[in-house]
């Protein structure tokens, strides 16, 4: 399938994680904690709370992704390539790009469904854990809640930070690769197309 199959939806989803997800993981290289008032500068406390705000508003998409997922099953054979055709797709485009070809575009499966499926699982676990995080805050009126309920959340919440700094370069420079041979390749950044 061409680029130009990605429905109108999914465009605006990419988008709007790729931004959200961006602000996310570069917010907290500088944010401490709103418990830790000495010494701490107020853009640190504004990107703290901004993270927690803009974290929610991320966890909302990624809701709304697996909407948009649960209700096409094409979608999800891309994301999940793990039947038939688009399993064999996968080692197709691994063997190609072993030999300097880049898999096709859309959604087919293969390996850069397979990656993207990644992806969203990765950022979900992301989100779940900043939502659990937030909540334990919250109710905790914005002091460190007790480490026995809040460390668990947040070691999965760095782990997966981690994961998703990877998954986010690693992404950027394979769009970059695919822009070079096939520009059209970041229509899905172009809602409105």
């Amino acid at each position: 399938m061409e680029e130009q199959s990605w429905p109108l939806s999914l465009k605006w989803l990419h988008l709007a994680l790729a931004i959200l997800v961006t602000f996310q993981l570069f917010s907290q290289l500088k944010m401490h904690a709103i418990w830790k008032h000495v010494g701490v500068a107020l853009y640190q406390h504004v990107l703290y709370w901004a993270h927690m705000l803009l974290g929610t508003t991320t966890f909302l998409v990624i809701l709304l992704f697996w909407r948009e997922i649960c209700l096409s099953r094409e979608l999800r054979l891309h994301l999940f390539p793990y039947l038939g055709i688009h399993r064999e797709r996968i080692w197709m485009d691994m063997r190609g790009a072993l030999q300097g070809s880049l898999p096709e575009g859309g959604m087919r499966g293969g390996l850069p469904g397979f990656v993207h499926g990644l992806g969203i699982l990765v950022v979900t676990a992301m989100g779940l854990t900043g939502i659990l995080m937030f909540y334990l805050i919250f109710s905790a009126h914005g002091v460190k809640p007790a480490a026995t309920y809040y460390a668990l959340p947040k070691s999965i919440h760095s782990l997966v930070a981690n994961l998703l700094w990877g998954y986010w370069g690693g992404h950027i420079a394979m769009a970059l690769l695919h822009a070079r041979k096939n520009p059209r390749i970041l229509r899905i950044f172009v809602p409105e197309t």
